[in-house]
């Protein structure tokens, strides 16, 4: 992908890449730690739940393709992408490219080779915004991911052409395209937040709807509809009830991923700005209990979800669009499903911190109100 301006654009700087500690046994790294409220990191739990255990099981099915597909991946990554060896072989060890396979069972073999680049190179570029030690490089590459469709960027436009190549067309690649640049805007908020140390959101409302653009679900839902064939005119993805399908699958992603990784998070130094510190300060709940509530309202947005994928037929929904909605919804489902399932097993998250398991249904529901409009 080039500029429309007449003349070469310039290339973008990739963020300066600072080095990572060498792990360490997860014993050793938390042994002393005691978190805000006393309790020894080292007896915290970790909740999960399998929401194919639901009375409506959520739909889990790996892409018959993945084998073939992430073999290419590791070979375009390694060629690509300028990262070192150590983040290389990270990224393939936390099965990143395997995530695609789960979130997106039904792509086509070449759009599942394209979108394991895509996500091999987000993931790197999230990490840099996340992993690194300086305020600086963070923000740097916020500013790649703002500047996507205006400057060259060779990653980028490898695998950004054989989308357009694919069937991405105008509608879905201009949202693709916005939603990149929105993650990479929303991303910074969150950078700045962290080098504060502090979460930078002061209600629950607040923080929810800020992750609803930087966790990048925005990016996801423009390749959910791509994937799944759905065609819709743009006002309709604002009809109240698309957006409540899209907020739902939003929620649980982002929940089941501050319950998981909130170890790795507080090792990793960001003992201020999670969502975990937040909810416990809020509701003033030791840490522990704090991240079984968290798993519960992800549960809760999975219920949602379910909820308002069978209010279609009978919504105010134009009858031409329900089917495509429909269709989207299924995909909505289906990226949940595949998200709860690899966040299990990658060891991305699990760092050998013990696990409990959890109901994969909400024990209180959307108690804290997050899809009734005061998170919007």
């Amino acid at each position: 992908m080039t500029s429309s301006a007449p003349h070469s654009p310039p290339r973008t700087r990739y963020p300066r890449q600072d080095a990572v500690p060498a792990p360490d046994t997860y014993r050793t790294r938390t042994a002393g730690i005691r978190l805000w409220d006393g309790t020894l990191l080292s007896e915290v739990v970790t909740p999960r739940h399998d929401l194919a255990a639901r009375p409506r099981p959520f739909p889990v099915q790996r892409n018959y393709f993945h084998t073939a597909a992430l073999e290419a991946g590791a070979r375009w990554l390694r060629e690509t992408v300028p990262l070192e060896r150590d983040e290389y072989e990270r990224l393939l060890t936390e099965d990143v490219g395997g995530f695609v396979s789960w979130v997106y069972p039904d792509a086509q073999p070449a759009r599942l080779r394209t979108l394991i680049d895509f996500h091999h190179w987000a993931v790197w570029l999230d990490d840099v915004m996340d992993r690194r030690t300086t305020l600086e490089t963070s923000l740097e590459a916020c500013s790649v991911l703002e500047s996507l469709g205006t400057v060259e960027l060779a990653p980028f436009d490898d695998f950004f052409a054989r989308m357009r190549g694919q069937g991405l067309h105008e509608g879905h690649a201009g949202r693709f395209l916005t939603a990149m640049r929105a993650y990479g805007a929303s991303s910074r908020t969150e950078v700045h937040a962290r080098d504060d140390h502090t979460c930078g959101y002061t209600t629950i409302p607040g923080y929810i709807a800020n992750r609803r653009r930087s966790a990048a679900m925005p990016v996801y839902f423009a390749l959910i509809a791509w994937i799944s064939g759905v065609e819709l005119p743009t006002h309709v993805y604002g009809h109240p009830l698309v957006v409540q399908l899209e907020n739902a699958c939003s929620d649980y992603a982002l929940l089941y991923n501050d319950a998981g990784s909130f170890t790795k998070e507080y090792l990793a130094g960001r003992t201020g700005g999670t969502f975990v510190r937040l909810l416990s300060h809020e509701l003033q709940l030791p840490v522990q209990d704090t991240l079984y509530e968290i798993a519960d309202m992800a549960a809760a947005a999975a219920d949602d979800l379910e909820a308002a994928s069978d209010l279609i037929d009978t919504s105010d929904l134009p009858a031409a669009h329900r089917e495509h909605v429909h269709r989207y919804a299924d995909g909505l489902r289906k990226f949940t499903g595949g998200v709860n399932h690899w966040s299990n097993h990658t060891i991305r998250y699990a760092i050998g911190q013990p696990m409990t398991d959890t109901a994969p249904t909400s024990r209180t529901g959307d108690r804290h109100h997050l899809r009734t409009g005061r998170a919007k």
